[in-house]
């Protein structure tokens, strides 16, 4: 399993930034290798959001990204957030 998490930064509207996450996830649930999403927003700092996407591996998560679809929409998130996103690897899990 492959595991990606984004940190975003809100300077626009976050009902947009939202909307658009949302749009770009309902795209990636329909490619080949993916398993779910979350978006939390943060309870200290309402401009903060996290995101945690789960692919089955990396391979599936880059060719979702390529996609055109994915270009254009991330593009105008980029215009509402800035993002800080890297993949992660389990260290310890529980339950």
């Amino acid at each position: 399993m492959f595991t990606f998490i984004n940190r975003f930064t809100v300077q626009g509207d976050a009902a947009e930034f939202e909307k658009r996450v949302g749009e770009i996830t309902a795209h990636m649930s329909r490619q080949p290798g993916f398993r779910s999403h979350r978006l939390l927003r943060s309870a200290k700092d309402p401009q903060v959001y996290v995101e945690i996407a789960e692919w089955d591996d990396a391979e599936s998560h880059g060719r979702a990204l390529r996609t055109e679809t994915f270009q254009q929409a991330v593009s105008e998130v980029k215009k509402l957030a800035s993002a800080d996103p890297a993949p992660f690897v389990p260290v310890t899990a529980a339950g």
